[in-house]
């Protein structure tokens, strides 16, 4: 028993070493999102959420921050290519970029949260209609009509993407495009319901 006390007395400290760093990485992450959404209302592209932590991702996963940050690059993501008018000399960046923010949007688009999932999916519309818009014909329109008719499914007062899914039947209908069959009873690119967020009160 005596042999195996400083054993104890020395896991013990190692147990309150961790918990101590376990404390300050978990008081690490409000900071962080806090300063992450000061320094997005100003410049956005340079902005990070995520703070230098001791033990990784513990404390992510015990607050369960990872969606809040996932949410936060979609939308500084979408804000990169938001805009942006495809060139011929500057056309790849532009797929990229976009294909990026689609990419980003789509965890978002599925998350629990109705409010922030209508929202991504109002603004994987957008991208989509930009898209069409620079040529990628009527199954992107097809596309940006079923995301906007997802957004409203998840969140039905979410009047950014009500405005814009009616604002896009009508100009297709003024232009004569005719989407696919049942599309407005259908899924968009997300495929099932789910949820998640963006820029409130972004439409056209």
């Amino acid at each position: 028993m005596t042999a195996l006390r400083p054993v104890a007395i020395a896991v013990l400290a190692a147990l309150a070493v961790l918990v101590a760093l376990l404390a300050a990485d978990v008081r690490a992450w409000p900071a962080a999102l806090d300063r992450g959404d000061a320094v997005y209302a100003i410049v956005p592209g340079r902005t990070q959420w995520t703070p230098a932590t001791r033990l990784g991702g513990l404390a992510e996963t015990l607050l369960g921050t990872t969606e809040d940050v996932a949410a936060r690059e979609a939308l500084q993501a979408y804000r990169r290519v938001a805009g942006l008018q495809e060139q011929l000399n500057n056309a790849l960046e532009v797929q990229t970029q976009r294909a990026t923010a689609i990419n980003a949007l789509g965890g978002p688009a599925n998350s629990a949260d109705p409010q922030l999932a209508a929202q991504a999916r109002t603004l994987l519309g957008i991208l989509a209609f930009d898209e069409s818009a620079e040529g990628g014909g009527v199954s992107q329109t097809n596309t940006a009509i079923a995301d906007f008719t997802d957004a409203v499914r998840v969140d039905p007062g979410d009047t950014a993407a009500k405005f814009d899914l009616e604002l896009l039947l009508r100009l297709t209908a003024a232009h004569g495009q005719r989407h696919g069959t049942g599309l407005a009873n259908g899924f968009g690119r997300t495929g099932h319901l789910g949820a998640s967020g963006g820029v409130s009160g972004s439409g056209y």
